[in-house]
């Protein structure tokens, strides 16, 4: 059985400052229960600030300032929820990590049961969702859709599965090799490790505090998690472009047949501008497609960093 000597749970924050007293007793709670069951046999919090513009930075600080297993890593500005995770992993120590959100609605008390697969051979720990009753209808919905989309197109990804996981240093360290720049980080840790466990749980309401997702945004994240992983809506665009130009030489041969070996009259405007309506509007959308596949492979060339770190804060700890 594989030993723990070191747990890292990262705690991506943004604008969570009325939430993370709660969420820092309920995690120490759990953690030091894990230590006294001797699953594991220290651990450290590194609270990830994404450029918060409230109090979170000085909520953490004070946090900081009487419990040694705290680390904080303030980053210079807002860089998504998966720059954050990605800073956070980039940080982490521990023979073992686990992603947790800062609201509480995955339970802390799970990572007990990620942990006991850990030591079963298991180097990835998903958390999933049970069931999605706490969302509202029209994200129930989305959700759903997307997920099917995202399997018809080839992406590889675990329905319900958010960013609550367990995964070992080992695997860390491969995906902190990974340089891209348009990060959707559920599919890619899937890329490097194939054999998983799954722990399911009911996610629970938040606790305190606004969630910072709203329907834009939610649309953009899996607009990434598509154009990132899967080249179907490129070959899409080749299909549907075969095929109109099968119907338009087919319907050139009937224009031609119908002038020059009948004496019936060519239709009129509508069946002309119809077509020219609809062809254009198809064109613009699959340009569209092919304008974002460009726009991602400029940020990939211009390398920019994932992360700027502004200030880190860390005590002076070894771990034996």
């Amino acid at each position: 059985m594989r030993k723990v000597k070191l747990l890292t749970v990262v705690v991506p924050c943004f604008n969570e400052q009325e939430v993370l007293p709660l969420t820092y007793i309920r995690l120490v709670y759990v953690l030091n229960d894990l230590i006294r069951c001797e699953k594991i046999f220290a651990y450290e919090l590194i609270f990830v600030d994404n450029g918060s513009t409230d109090e979170t930075l000085k909520v953490l600080k004070n946090l900081f300032e009487k419990d040694d297993h705290i680390r904080i890593v303030s980053l210079r500005r807002n860089f998504g929820y998966q720059g954050s995770i990605t800073a956070g992993l980039f940080h982490a120590r521990g023979d073992i990590v686990v992603t947790i959100d800062a609201d509480l609605q995955d339970p802390p008390e799970k990572i007990s049961e990620m942990i006991t697969f850990f030591q079963e051979g298991y180097d990835l720990v998903l958390g999933v969702r049970e069931d999605r009753s706490s969302d509202s209808l029209l994200k129930r919905l989305f959700s759903n859709i997307y997920y099917r989309l995202l399997k018809i197109m080839g992406v590889d990804v675990v329905s319900n599965h958010g960013d609550f996981r367990l995964m070992a240093k080992s695997l860390v360290d491969e995906f902190n090799a990974m340089t891209e720049r348009n990060r959707f980080i559920r599919a890619m840790i899937l890329q490097l490790e194939s054999k998983y466990a799954i722990v399911s749980y009911k996610r629970e309401p938040r606790i305190a505090g606004k969630t910072k997702f709203n329907i834009s945004e939610l649309f953009s994240f899996s607009f990434d998690g598509i154009i990132s992983f899967s080249f179907f809506p490129l070959r899409l665009a080749s299909i549907v472009g075969s095929i109109l130009f099968i119907c338009s030489t087919i319907s050139a041969l009937w224009v031609l047949y119908i002038k020059l070996l009948t004496v019936r009259s060519i239709p009129g405007w509508a069946s002309t501008l119809v077509p020219i309506l609809g062809l254009g509007g198809m064109q613009l959308f699959f340009l569209g497609i092919i304008g974002e596949y460009i726009g991602r492979l400029y940020v990939e060339v211009k390398q920019r960093p994932l992360f700027t770190v502004r200030e880190e804060f860390s005590h002076e700890k070894k771990y034996d």
